[in-house]
Protein backbone atom coordinates (compact mmCIF):
# COMPACT_ATOMS: atom_id res chain seq x y z
CA UNK A 1 0.00 0.00 0.00
CA UNK A 2 2.94 2.25 -0.14
CA UNK A 3 3.07 2.90 -3.69
CA UNK A 4 -1.07 3.85 -3.18
CA UNK A 5 -0.45 5.59 -0.18
CA UNK A 6 1.99 7.62 -2.46
CA UNK A 7 -0.24 7.96 -5.37
CA UNK A 8 -3.56 9.37 -2.98
CA UNK A 9 -1.35 11.93 -1.39
CA UNK A 10 -0.48 13.15 -5.44
CA UNK A 11 -4.17 12.88 -6.26
CA UNK A 12 10.97 -19.67 -41.91
CA UNK A 13 13.42 -17.00 -40.21
CA UNK A 14 16.96 -15.85 -39.53
CA UNK A 15 17.61 -17.88 -37.39
CA UNK A 16 21.25 -16.88 -36.83
CA UNK A 17 20.48 -14.19 -34.82
CA UNK A 18 19.53 -16.86 -31.72
CA UNK A 19 23.39 -18.76 -32.71
CA UNK A 20 24.45 -14.93 -31.34
CA UNK A 21 23.32 -16.09 -27.84
CA UNK A 22 24.65 -19.77 -28.54
CA UNK A 23 28.67 -20.41 -27.01
CA UNK A 24 29.97 -23.69 -27.79
CA UNK A 25 29.92 -25.64 -30.91
CA UNK A 26 27.42 -28.39 -32.84
CA UNK A 27 26.48 -29.96 -35.97
CA UNK A 28 24.69 -28.02 -38.49
CA UNK A 29 20.74 -28.72 -39.74
CA UNK A 30 19.68 -26.94 -43.03
CA UNK A 31 16.49 -25.32 -42.06
CA UNK A 32 15.71 -24.03 -45.55
CA UNK A 33 16.57 -20.47 -44.85
CA UNK A 34 20.14 -21.14 -44.65
CA UNK A 35 22.66 -23.06 -42.23
CA UNK A 36 22.78 -22.83 -38.39
CA UNK A 37 24.71 -24.14 -35.47
CA UNK A 38 23.11 -27.08 -33.30
CA UNK A 39 24.22 -28.04 -30.02
CA UNK A 40 25.96 -30.89 -28.92
CA UNK A 41 26.22 -30.93 -25.26
CA UNK A 42 29.59 -31.40 -24.02
CA UNK A 43 29.96 -33.79 -21.11
CA UNK A 44 33.13 -32.39 -19.61
CA UNK A 45 34.62 -29.21 -19.28
CA UNK A 46 38.63 -28.70 -17.58
CA UNK A 47 38.11 -32.05 -16.50
CA UNK A 48 34.88 -31.77 -14.66
CA UNK A 49 31.59 -32.95 -15.82
CA UNK A 50 28.98 -30.65 -16.48
CA UNK A 51 25.35 -30.37 -16.60
CA UNK A 52 24.85 -33.79 -15.91
CA UNK A 53 22.02 -33.83 -12.64
CA UNK A 54 20.08 -35.66 -10.88
CA UNK A 55 17.51 -35.33 -7.76
CA UNK A 56 17.48 -31.57 -8.27
CA UNK A 57 14.19 -30.11 -7.41
CA UNK A 58 12.30 -30.08 -10.18
CA UNK A 59 9.20 -27.96 -10.09
CA UNK A 60 7.82 -28.15 -13.64
CA UNK A 61 4.20 -28.72 -14.68
CA UNK A 62 2.69 -30.33 -17.54
CA UNK A 63 1.88 -26.64 -18.97
CA UNK A 64 5.28 -25.83 -18.44
CA UNK A 65 4.98 -23.85 -15.48
CA UNK A 66 7.39 -23.28 -13.00
CA UNK A 67 6.33 -23.38 -9.36
CA UNK A 68 8.52 -20.37 -8.05
CA UNK A 69 8.28 -20.88 -4.48
CA UNK A 70 9.85 -24.21 -4.46
CA UNK A 71 12.11 -23.29 -7.05
CA UNK A 72 13.42 -19.96 -4.45
CA UNK A 73 13.60 -22.58 -1.58
CA UNK A 74 15.91 -24.49 -3.03
CA UNK A 75 17.78 -21.59 -4.86
CA UNK A 76 18.23 -19.97 -1.74
CA UNK A 77 19.17 -23.47 0.12
CA UNK A 78 22.42 -23.19 -2.36
CA UNK A 79 25.15 -21.40 -1.12
CA UNK A 80 26.33 -18.71 -3.49
CA UNK A 81 29.59 -19.29 -5.22
CA UNK A 82 31.83 -16.80 -7.65
CA UNK A 83 29.87 -16.39 -10.57
CA UNK A 84 32.50 -16.86 -14.01
CA UNK A 85 31.89 -14.72 -16.37
CA UNK A 86 30.59 -16.52 -18.94
CA UNK A 87 27.98 -17.79 -16.34
CA UNK A 88 27.01 -14.03 -15.74
CA UNK A 89 26.65 -13.59 -20.14
CA UNK A 90 24.44 -16.40 -19.25
CA UNK A 91 21.92 -15.35 -16.88
CA UNK A 92 21.77 -11.96 -18.64
CA UNK A 93 20.94 -13.61 -22.15
CA UNK A 94 18.71 -16.29 -20.62
CA UNK A 95 16.22 -13.58 -19.19
CA UNK A 96 16.11 -11.27 -22.09
CA UNK A 97 15.62 -14.97 -23.80
CA UNK A 98 12.85 -15.88 -21.61
CA UNK A 99 11.12 -12.59 -22.15
CA UNK A 100 11.61 -12.84 -25.68
CA UNK A 101 9.07 -15.95 -25.88
CA UNK A 102 6.94 -14.45 -22.97
CA UNK A 103 6.41 -11.00 -25.17
CA UNK A 104 6.28 -13.09 -28.60
CA UNK A 105 3.47 -15.25 -27.72
CA UNK A 106 1.89 -12.30 -26.43
CA UNK A 107 1.61 -10.77 -29.32
CA UNK A 108 0.91 -13.51 -31.10
CA UNK A 109 -2.61 -14.38 -28.82
CA UNK A 110 -3.28 -10.73 -29.45
CA UNK A 111 -2.98 -11.44 -33.19
CA UNK A 112 -4.75 -14.60 -33.18
CA UNK A 113 -6.54 -15.25 -30.58
CA UNK A 114 -5.14 -18.51 -30.39
CA UNK A 115 -5.67 -19.73 -26.35
CA UNK A 116 -2.00 -21.67 -26.30
CA UNK A 117 0.02 -18.25 -27.18
CA UNK A 118 -1.85 -17.11 -24.03
CA UNK A 119 -1.46 -20.07 -21.72
CA UNK A 120 2.18 -20.50 -22.89
CA UNK A 121 2.87 -16.62 -22.33
CA UNK A 122 1.61 -16.72 -18.52
CA UNK A 123 4.41 -20.13 -17.99
CA UNK A 124 6.80 -18.10 -19.96
CA UNK A 125 6.26 -15.53 -17.14
CA UNK A 126 7.61 -17.88 -14.68
CA UNK A 127 10.83 -18.86 -17.29
CA UNK A 128 11.44 -15.03 -16.79
CA UNK A 129 11.01 -15.18 -12.63
CA UNK A 130 12.98 -18.07 -12.20
CA UNK A 131 15.78 -16.55 -14.10
CA UNK A 132 15.19 -13.20 -11.91
CA UNK A 133 15.66 -15.45 -9.10
CA UNK A 134 19.41 -15.93 -9.83
CA UNK A 135 20.04 -12.08 -11.20
CA UNK A 136 18.69 -11.14 -7.42
CA UNK A 137 21.32 -13.67 -5.66
CA UNK A 138 24.24 -12.67 -7.47
CA UNK A 139 23.46 -8.76 -7.90
CA UNK A 140 23.22 -8.59 -11.07
CA UNK A 141 20.96 -5.97 -12.95
CA UNK A 142 18.09 -7.35 -14.50
CA UNK A 143 17.88 -6.61 -18.15
CA UNK A 144 14.62 -6.82 -18.24
CA UNK A 145 13.32 -4.85 -15.64
CA UNK A 146 12.11 -1.60 -17.13
CA UNK A 147 11.52 -2.54 -20.71
CA UNK A 148 8.00 -3.03 -22.31
CA UNK A 149 6.66 -5.72 -24.20
CA UNK A 150 8.93 -6.04 -27.49
CA UNK A 151 11.72 -4.05 -25.96
CA UNK A 152 15.32 -5.87 -25.21
CA UNK A 153 19.00 -4.49 -24.48
CA UNK A 154 20.49 -7.43 -26.12
CA UNK A 155 20.61 -5.95 -30.20
CA UNK A 156 20.47 -9.85 -31.71
CA UNK A 157 17.36 -10.07 -29.22
CA UNK A 158 15.96 -7.26 -30.44
CA UNK A 159 16.42 -7.93 -34.11
CA UNK A 160 15.19 -11.50 -33.38
CA UNK A 161 11.93 -10.23 -31.82
CA UNK A 162 10.82 -7.86 -34.93
CA UNK A 163 11.79 -10.89 -37.25
CA UNK A 164 10.19 -13.55 -35.14
CA UNK A 165 6.74 -11.81 -35.09
CA UNK A 166 6.63 -10.08 -38.64
CA UNK A 167 7.44 -13.90 -39.77
CA UNK A 168 4.13 -14.71 -37.30
CA UNK A 169 1.92 -12.66 -37.98
CA UNK A 170 1.61 -14.55 -41.95
CA UNK A 171 -0.69 -17.07 -40.85
CA UNK A 172 -1.81 -18.82 -37.74
CA UNK A 173 0.29 -21.96 -39.06
CA UNK A 174 3.32 -19.36 -39.01
CA UNK A 175 2.42 -18.40 -35.57
CA UNK A 176 2.33 -21.90 -34.45
CA UNK A 177 5.41 -22.61 -36.40
CA UNK A 178 7.38 -19.70 -34.65
CA UNK A 179 6.45 -21.15 -31.42
CA UNK A 180 7.86 -24.13 -32.13
CA UNK A 181 11.19 -22.68 -33.19
CA UNK A 182 11.61 -20.31 -29.97
CA UNK A 183 10.78 -23.83 -28.21
CA UNK A 184 13.70 -25.60 -30.05
CA UNK A 185 16.25 -23.05 -29.60
CA UNK A 186 15.75 -22.39 -26.46
CA UNK A 187 16.25 -25.88 -25.64
CA UNK A 188 20.05 -25.75 -27.25
CA UNK A 189 20.38 -22.44 -25.94
CA UNK A 190 19.80 -23.20 -22.05
CA UNK A 191 21.72 -26.49 -22.49
CA UNK A 192 25.48 -24.94 -23.65
CA UNK A 193 24.71 -22.66 -20.22
CA UNK A 194 24.34 -25.66 -18.55
CA UNK A 195 27.49 -27.07 -19.90
CA UNK A 196 29.77 -24.23 -18.85
CA UNK A 197 28.50 -24.42 -15.41
CA UNK A 198 28.99 -26.27 -12.32
CA UNK A 199 26.87 -24.25 -9.58
CA UNK A 200 23.84 -26.07 -8.59
CA UNK A 201 21.67 -22.98 -8.62
CA UNK A 202 22.40 -22.17 -11.79
CA UNK A 203 21.82 -25.88 -13.25
CA UNK A 204 18.40 -26.25 -11.59
CA UNK A 205 16.63 -23.30 -13.13
CA UNK A 206 18.26 -24.40 -16.08
CA UNK A 207 17.07 -27.76 -16.14
CA UNK A 208 13.54 -26.68 -15.16
CA UNK A 209 13.30 -24.24 -18.30
CA UNK A 210 14.34 -27.01 -20.59
CA UNK A 211 11.67 -29.20 -19.02
CA UNK A 212 9.12 -26.26 -19.57
CA UNK A 213 10.60 -25.51 -22.80
CA UNK A 214 10.07 -29.61 -23.93
CA UNK A 215 6.30 -29.18 -22.71
CA UNK A 216 5.66 -26.31 -24.92
CA UNK A 217 7.42 -27.77 -27.74
CA UNK A 218 5.66 -30.48 -27.81
CA UNK A 219 2.30 -28.12 -27.36
CA UNK A 220 3.06 -26.47 -30.32
CA UNK A 221 3.51 -29.14 -32.41
CA UNK A 222 0.54 -31.07 -31.26
CA UNK A 223 -1.58 -28.09 -31.76
CA UNK A 224 -0.20 -27.74 -35.30
CA UNK A 225 -0.81 -31.62 -36.04
CA UNK A 226 -4.79 -30.66 -34.97
CA UNK A 227 -4.29 -28.59 -38.51
CA UNK A 228 -2.77 -30.88 -40.95
CA UNK A 229 0.40 -29.60 -40.37
CA UNK A 230 3.85 -31.72 -39.96
CA UNK A 231 5.93 -29.84 -37.81
CA UNK A 232 9.96 -30.41 -39.03
CA UNK A 233 12.71 -29.63 -36.23
CA UNK A 234 14.46 -26.29 -37.97
CA UNK A 235 16.99 -26.62 -35.05
CA UNK A 236 17.19 -29.49 -32.90
CA UNK A 237 18.34 -32.59 -34.75
CA UNK A 238 15.30 -34.86 -35.47
CA UNK A 239 16.99 -37.56 -33.31
CA UNK A 240 16.84 -34.97 -30.31
CA UNK A 241 13.50 -33.49 -31.73
CA UNK A 242 11.68 -36.98 -31.79
CA UNK A 243 13.18 -38.24 -28.24
CA UNK A 244 11.39 -34.77 -26.95
CA UNK A 245 8.15 -35.81 -29.13
CA UNK A 246 7.85 -39.39 -27.93
CA UNK A 247 7.81 -39.24 -24.46
CA UNK A 248 5.30 -37.47 -21.89
CA UNK A 249 4.87 -34.20 -20.75
CA UNK A 250 7.63 -33.40 -17.67
CA UNK A 251 5.76 -33.36 -14.14
CA UNK A 252 9.35 -32.46 -12.49
CA UNK A 253 10.20 -35.81 -12.11
CA UNK A 254 14.12 -35.30 -12.06
CA UNK A 255 16.73 -35.00 -14.62
CA UNK A 256 19.80 -35.99 -15.94
CA UNK A 257 22.28 -38.15 -14.60
CA UNK A 258 24.37 -37.12 -11.62
CA UNK A 259 24.59 -36.69 -7.53
CA UNK A 260 23.99 -33.23 -7.02
CA UNK A 261 22.11 -33.48 -3.36
CA UNK A 262 18.41 -31.92 -3.11
CA UNK A 263 16.51 -30.02 -1.23
CA UNK A 264 14.94 -30.77 1.82
CA UNK A 265 11.53 -32.25 0.93
CA UNK A 266 8.50 -30.33 1.41
CA UNK A 267 4.28 -30.43 1.02
CA UNK A 268 3.55 -29.09 -2.17
CA UNK A 269 1.95 -25.87 -1.63
CA UNK A 270 -1.89 -25.42 -2.29
CA UNK A 271 -3.94 -24.29 -4.95
CA UNK A 272 -6.55 -23.07 -2.56
CA UNK A 273 -8.11 -20.34 -4.49
CA UNK A 274 -10.96 -20.43 -6.68
CA UNK A 275 -12.18 -18.31 -9.45
CA UNK A 276 -13.73 -15.80 -7.02
CA UNK A 277 -11.07 -15.11 -5.39
CA UNK A 278 -11.99 -16.90 -2.41
CA UNK A 279 -9.27 -19.10 0.19
CA UNK A 280 -9.84 -22.44 1.02
CA UNK A 281 -8.96 -21.71 4.47
CA UNK A 282 -8.97 -25.23 5.70
CA UNK A 283 -6.26 -26.18 3.20
CA UNK A 284 -4.14 -23.43 3.95
CA UNK A 285 -4.42 -24.12 7.52
CA UNK A 286 -3.26 -27.70 6.59
CA UNK A 287 -0.68 -27.11 4.69
CA UNK A 288 0.88 -23.90 7.67
CA UNK A 289 0.63 -26.59 10.06
CA UNK A 290 2.26 -29.44 7.88
CA UNK A 291 5.46 -26.67 7.52
CA UNK A 292 8.24 -26.49 10.34
CA UNK A 293 8.09 -23.01 12.42
CA UNK A 294 11.32 -21.26 11.29
CA UNK A 295 12.69 -17.85 12.97
CA UNK A 296 11.13 -15.12 11.73
CA UNK A 297 13.15 -11.96 10.68
CA UNK A 298 11.72 -8.93 11.77
CA UNK A 299 10.98 -7.69 8.14
CA UNK A 300 8.67 -10.94 7.99
CA UNK A 301 6.81 -10.07 11.11
CA UNK A 302 6.34 -6.68 9.58
CA UNK A 303 4.98 -8.24 6.49
CA UNK A 304 2.60 -10.34 8.12
CA UNK A 305 1.18 -7.66 10.71
CA UNK A 306 0.84 -5.29 7.64
CA UNK A 307 -0.55 -7.76 5.61
CA UNK A 308 -3.65 -8.34 7.70
CA UNK A 309 -4.30 -5.05 7.70
CA UNK A 310 -3.88 -4.52 4.34
CA UNK A 311 -6.45 -7.19 3.67
CA UNK A 312 -8.60 -6.01 6.38
CA UNK A 313 -8.95 -2.54 4.73
CA UNK A 314 -9.70 -4.33 1.33
CA UNK A 315 -12.99 -5.92 2.92
CA UNK A 316 -14.03 -2.77 5.10
CA UNK A 317 -14.05 -0.74 1.52
CA UNK A 318 -15.57 -3.38 -0.08
CA UNK A 319 -18.12 -3.76 2.66
CA UNK A 320 -19.10 0.03 2.66
CA UNK A 321 -19.14 0.82 -0.53
CA UNK A 322 -21.94 -1.89 -0.91
CA UNK A 323 -23.91 -0.35 1.57
CA UNK A 324 -23.21 2.50 -0.29
CA UNK A 325 -24.10 1.71 -4.30
CA UNK A 326 -25.72 -1.85 -3.45
CA UNK A 327 -23.68 -3.47 -6.24
CA UNK A 328 -23.09 -7.30 -5.31
CA UNK A 329 -19.53 -7.24 -7.18
CA UNK A 330 -18.67 -5.65 -3.87
CA UNK A 331 -20.28 -7.65 -1.77
CA UNK A 332 -19.50 -10.78 -3.28
CA UNK A 333 -15.35 -9.90 -3.21
CA UNK A 334 -15.92 -8.52 0.31
CA UNK A 335 -17.00 -11.78 1.70
CA UNK A 336 -14.03 -13.40 -0.40
CA UNK A 337 -11.26 -11.12 1.17
CA UNK A 338 -12.76 -12.39 4.49
CA UNK A 339 -10.84 -15.02 3.49
CA UNK A 340 -8.02 -13.48 2.82
CA UNK A 341 -7.68 -12.17 6.23
CA UNK A 342 -8.40 -15.45 7.85
CA UNK A 343 -5.41 -17.10 5.86
CA UNK A 344 -2.70 -14.18 7.13
CA UNK A 345 -4.50 -14.89 10.38
CA UNK A 346 -3.16 -18.80 10.35
CA UNK A 347 0.03 -17.22 10.22
CA UNK A 348 0.42 -15.11 12.94
CA UNK A 349 -1.06 -17.52 15.10
CA UNK A 350 1.28 -20.16 14.31
CA UNK A 351 4.23 -17.71 14.85
CA UNK A 352 2.33 -16.10 18.30
CA UNK A 353 2.18 -12.66 16.52
CA UNK A 354 -0.92 -10.22 17.91
CA UNK A 355 -3.25 -9.69 16.00
CA UNK A 356 -4.15 -6.01 15.28
CA UNK A 357 -7.22 -6.54 13.32
CA UNK A 358 -8.31 -9.18 16.32
CA UNK A 359 -11.30 -5.97 18.10
CA UNK A 360 -11.39 -4.18 15.23
CA UNK A 361 -14.79 -3.26 13.96
CA UNK A 362 -15.30 -2.18 9.94
CA UNK A 363 -13.04 1.07 9.19
CA UNK A 364 -10.76 1.03 12.13
CA UNK A 365 -7.28 0.29 12.15
CA UNK A 366 -3.78 0.34 14.13
CA UNK A 367 -1.20 1.16 11.36
CA UNK A 368 -2.03 4.76 11.37
CA UNK A 369 -1.45 4.90 7.54
CA UNK A 370 -4.44 2.46 6.63
CA UNK A 371 -6.11 4.36 8.18
CA UNK A 372 -5.39 7.25 6.76
CA UNK A 373 -5.76 5.19 3.22
CA UNK A 374 -8.98 4.12 4.36
CA UNK A 375 -10.34 7.17 4.58
CA UNK A 376 -9.28 8.45 1.52
CA UNK A 377 -10.75 5.58 -0.53
CA UNK A 378 -13.57 5.74 1.40
CA UNK A 379 -14.04 9.38 0.32
CA UNK A 380 -12.81 8.80 -3.70
CA UNK A 381 -15.47 5.79 -3.64
CA UNK A 382 -18.39 7.38 -2.75
CA UNK A 383 -18.24 9.83 -5.63
CA UNK A 384 -20.19 7.77 -8.34
CA UNK A 385 -20.13 3.96 -8.91
CA UNK A 386 -17.65 4.32 -11.49
CA UNK A 387 -15.36 5.95 -8.94
CA UNK A 388 -15.96 3.21 -6.45
CA UNK A 389 -15.27 0.40 -9.51
CA UNK A 390 -11.88 2.10 -9.59
CA UNK A 391 -11.18 2.05 -6.00
CA UNK A 392 -11.35 -1.18 -6.26
CA UNK A 393 -9.60 -2.09 -9.19
CA UNK A 394 -6.54 -0.39 -7.21
CA UNK A 395 -6.51 -1.64 -4.08
CA UNK A 396 -6.65 -5.12 -5.78
CA UNK A 397 -3.12 -3.82 -8.27
CA UNK A 398 -1.81 -2.81 -5.14
CA UNK A 399 -2.17 -6.01 -3.43
CA UNK A 400 -0.58 -7.71 -6.22
CA UNK A 401 2.03 -5.74 -5.67
CA UNK A 402 2.83 -5.30 -1.83
CA UNK A 403 2.63 -9.42 -1.47
CA UNK A 404 5.42 -9.42 -4.85
CA UNK A 405 7.20 -7.42 -2.31
CA UNK A 406 6.66 -9.86 0.76
CA UNK A 407 7.05 -13.02 -0.81
CA UNK A 408 10.65 -11.21 -2.15
CA UNK A 409 11.64 -10.93 1.38
CA UNK A 410 11.15 -14.09 2.79
CA UNK A 411 12.35 -18.17 2.02
CA UNK A 412 9.39 -19.45 4.59
CA UNK A 413 7.22 -22.01 2.74
CA UNK A 414 4.36 -21.30 4.90
CA UNK A 415 4.40 -17.32 4.25
CA UNK A 416 4.81 -17.55 0.47
CA UNK A 417 2.12 -20.26 0.29
CA UNK A 418 -0.44 -18.14 1.78
CA UNK A 419 0.75 -14.66 -0.13
CA UNK A 420 0.71 -16.65 -3.43
CA UNK A 421 -2.97 -17.81 -2.68
CA UNK A 422 -4.06 -14.59 -1.92
CA UNK A 423 -1.95 -12.86 -5.11
CA UNK A 424 -4.16 -15.43 -6.93
CA UNK A 425 -7.39 -13.84 -5.40
CA UNK A 426 -6.30 -10.42 -5.99
CA UNK A 427 -5.83 -11.03 -9.56
CA UNK A 428 -9.14 -12.75 -9.96
CA UNK A 429 -10.24 -9.27 -7.95
CA UNK A 430 -8.60 -7.71 -10.39
CA UNK A 431 -10.29 -9.43 -13.36
CA UNK A 432 -13.81 -8.32 -11.98
CA UNK A 433 -13.52 -5.25 -11.38
CA UNK A 434 -12.23 -4.31 -14.50
CA UNK A 435 -15.17 -6.39 -16.39
CA UNK A 436 -17.54 -4.33 -14.19
CA UNK A 437 -16.60 -1.22 -15.55
CA UNK A 438 -15.84 -2.30 -19.31
CA UNK A 439 -19.98 -3.30 -18.58
CA UNK A 440 -20.35 0.46 -17.91
CA UNK A 441 -18.76 1.30 -21.03
CA UNK A 442 -15.05 2.20 -18.94
CA UNK A 443 -12.02 1.42 -20.24
CA UNK A 444 -9.84 0.84 -16.81
CA UNK A 445 -6.13 1.79 -16.84
CA UNK A 446 -3.42 0.61 -14.58
CA UNK A 447 -2.90 3.35 -11.69
CA UNK A 448 0.29 0.98 -10.38
CA UNK A 449 1.49 -2.01 -12.06
CA UNK A 450 3.00 -1.67 -15.11
CA UNK A 451 1.27 -2.21 -18.45
CA UNK A 452 2.68 -5.54 -19.17
CA UNK A 453 1.69 -6.84 -15.79
CA UNK A 454 -1.55 -5.28 -15.86
CA UNK A 455 -2.01 -6.39 -19.56
CA UNK A 456 -0.69 -10.11 -18.76
CA UNK A 457 -3.42 -10.36 -15.93
CA UNK A 458 -6.50 -9.01 -18.03
CA UNK A 459 -4.83 -11.25 -20.66
CA UNK A 460 -5.27 -14.27 -19.01
CA UNK A 461 -8.24 -16.54 -17.70
CA UNK A 462 -9.86 -16.54 -13.84
CA UNK A 463 -7.27 -18.84 -11.51
CA UNK A 464 -9.12 -21.85 -10.42
CA UNK A 465 -5.51 -22.98 -9.32
CA UNK A 466 -2.13 -24.27 -10.49
CA UNK A 467 1.10 -22.48 -9.93
CA UNK A 468 1.51 -18.89 -8.41
CA UNK A 469 3.46 -16.61 -10.36
CA UNK A 470 5.58 -13.83 -9.79
CA UNK A 471 5.98 -10.48 -11.26
CA UNK A 472 5.45 -10.48 -14.54
CA UNK A 473 8.07 -9.47 -17.34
Amino acid sequence: MRKLWSLLLIGALIVSVFGAGCIGTGTTTNTGTGTVTSSTPTQQTGGQVRGNTDQIQMAVDENGSIQLANLKAYVDSIPAGQLTEEEKEGLLYMVEEEKLAHDVYVKLYEKWNLQIFNNIAQAETTHVNSVRLLLEKYNLTDPTQNEGIGEFQNQHIQELYNQLIEQGMKSEVDALKVGALIEETDIIDIQKYIDMTDKVDIITVYENLIEGSKNHLRAFVGQLEKMGVNYTPQVLSEDEFYAILNSPMETGQGAGGGTTPTAPSTPTIPNATDETGTVNTGDIQNYVDSVPTGQLTQEEIDGLLYMVEEEKLAHDVYVTLYEKWNLQIFNNIAQSETTHVEAVRTLLQKYNLTDPTANEPVGVFTNPDLQALYNQLIEQGSKSVIDALKVGALIEETDIIDLQERIDQTDKLDIIAVYENLMKGSRNHLRSFVKTLESYGVTYEPQLLSQDEYNSIIGSALETGGNGNGKGP
